[in-house]
């Protein structure tokens, strides 16, 4: 009889634990990390030697600011060698189809015969053609020269160098890390109960580990599929950090979702 008493209470104790822990499943705390709102690695489209980086880790730019430059004398010399070779082309057209008018101005007059016609006409068409190539080779000189200059794609932070100044590159090598953290992404699952209640764009509220302090964002992203081993879908909520008093890698944890946890 004690024996049969000790395994009811046991069981007893089992349904109140099991009853608890799924009515503080949703109370459950929620982690959140702060990601930059965009970041991209730029890498060399050319081979070359860097020559200086502008903007040392940590330092803030704008967007199209010169972030670092490669030496520049080579493709400089190959752009006014491409451009010499332009104008030779044009002159050259210029001449081939000025024989060719004249050609046929003698031929009308019976003074050149027609295949020294059809001969000026085909080198005036071979020049032009010629032309259009010496054209095309000058502005991917000029884009070489450009590749040169690396600039910022967006305001932001120079989170890395992935090279040194002075050394020598491959084109597709990385050279540089950059972030926008002048908005952040806080980044938390949350269980998929919530999904009915969580939009684009309703109130996240969430405390900052490091600051201590409680800030509100906006639903930017829900996942399109939940995991099904956690119960939980990813949601990432956009927040101002125009004053930048977050770093990206910061954590925090849950507060509220909209007027309540999601509900």
């Amino acid at each position: 009889m004690k024996k049969l008493s000790s395994i009811l209470l046991l069981l007893s104790v089992f349904r109140v634990a099991l009853s608890g822990a799924e009515m503080s499943y949703d109370s459950l705390p929620v982690k959140v990390v702060l990601f930059p709102y965009r970041e991209a690695v730029l890498s060399t489209q050319i081979d070359g030697v860097v020559e200086k980086y502008n903007f040392r880790p940590g330092a803030p730019f704008r967007k199209d600011a010169v972030l670092l430059k490669l030496n520049d004398t080579k493709y400089n010399n190959d752009l006014l060698r491409m451009r010499s070779l332009m104008k030779e082309a044009e002159l050259n057209a210029a001449y081939a189809k000025q024989k060719w008018e004249d050609n046929k101005r003698l031929f009308k007059e019976d003074l050149q015969s027609e295949i020294e016609v059809v001969k000026s006409e085909l080198g005036a068409s071979v020049s032009a053609e010629r032309v259009q190539s010496a054209r095309i080779n000058y502005a991917d000189a000029m884009l070489q020269l450009a590749f040169c200059t690396i600039k910022a794609p967006f305001d932001g932070r120079v989170e890395k160098h992935l090279t040194r100044e002075f050394e020598t590159v491959r084109s597709g090598q990385p050279l540089i890390s950059i972030i926008d953290d002048n908005q952040l992404l806080g980044v938390m699952n949350v269980p998929t109960t919530w999904l009915p209640k969580i939009r684009i764009g309703i109130p996240v509220t969430f405390k900052v580990n490091e600051t201590g302090s409680v800030v509100t964002g906006s639903v930017y992203e829900i996942a399109g599929r939940a995991d099904h081993r956690s119960e939980t879908v990813e949601i990432k909520v956009l927040l101002d950090n125009a004053g930048h008093r977050f770093s990206a890698g910061m954590s925090g944890t849950l507060l509220k979702v909209g007027d309540g946890n999601g509900k």
